[in-house]
Order: structure tokens, then C-alpha cells, then sequence
């Protein structure tokens, strides 16, 4: 199982923000979309970096500063310091790199063209899915129910 794998699952979409756009902006895109992380691009439409609620947390909130002044440029991991994964890592890369980088969400790179975001969420859905089928297989051929 390879990140391709994942996001042909789950699909490519990509919320994103522009560089300029308050912090204000920011979390409003996170609420509306029920989502923890964004791509942020700059004025030539490539990406610049990322924004998580923890970024908002930590280097807005935190510090008290006002998320209406704030622009996601302050906040953003830059690219040059991106952790991210490549569409050919397999499901035990990306979770040791989710689990060792402390991060929740992982963009997804072929060559230079980001195709995806992998949260934690689609890496344990997709084992969980990946076990059930296993055992299902498992149970069926031990129970003498597999196609002869």
C-alpha cells in the first residue's frame, strides 16, 4: 500500500489559501470545511507552505495576537522546511513519519506537483479497511465458503 493508494481512495482534494489572507480567513476555511489543514499558494499559484490548527494555535492564539491583522504567511511552515511524502512511499513510511515529525497531516508530492493531503485519519482508515478484507478473506477460506 502506497500513498497513490490512499489518495485514489479517498480522492486529491486540496483545501488551500492564498499567502496574503488573514489568519481570520484561515480558520473560517478550517470551520467552514470541517478540516485541520491547508496548502498555502503564493501570488504565482505555487505553494509556499501550510497552515494546521496548531500553527494557528501556536503562533497566533498562543501569543495573543488578532487573527484579523495576522496574515498566513506569518504562520505557514514554509515549503524549504515541508515534511511531505512522495506518492510512491508506502503506509509504514508516512506513519513513522506522521509518528516521529509529531504531525497529523501529510502533503503528497509527484516530482514537484503536490497531488494530495494524507491526514492520520485516511492512514488508519485505510489499514482498518485493508485488516477487514484480510480477515474476511481469512474467516471465508477457513470456514470453506472461498470460490473453488
Amino acid at each position: 500500500m502506497k500513498a497513490k493508494d490512499i489518495l485514489a481512495s479517498k480522492g486529491h482534494v486540496i483545501f488551500t489559501i492564498k499567502e496574503g489572507e488573514s489568519v481570520q480567513a484561515v480558520v473560517a476555511k478550517l470551520v467552514t470545511n470541517k478540516i485541520g489543514f491547508l496548502v498555502v499558494f503564493d501570488s504565482a499559484d505555487d505553494v509556499s507552505g501550510v497552515i494546521s490548527e496548531r500553527d494557528v494555535v501556536n503562533k497566533c492564539i498562543h501569543q495573543h495576537k488578532d487573527p484579523g491583522h495576522m496574515k498566513a504567511i506569518e504562520i505557514m511552515t514554509k515549503r524549504d522546511d515541508l515534511i511531505s511524502a512522495a506518492e510512491e512511499d508506502d503506509i509504514e513510511k508516512i506513519m513513522n513519519i506522521m509518528t516521529a515529525k509529531k504531525i497529523r497531516h501529510l502533503p503528497v508530492f509527484k516530482e514537484d506537483q503536490l497531488t494530495g493531503i494524507i491526514s492520520i485519519g485516511d492512514v488508519i482508515k485505510f489499514i482498518l479497511e485493508a485488516k477487514n478484507d484480510e480477515i474476511k478473506t481469512l474467516t471465508d477460506y477457513a470456514f470453506g465458503q472461498y470460490p473453488s
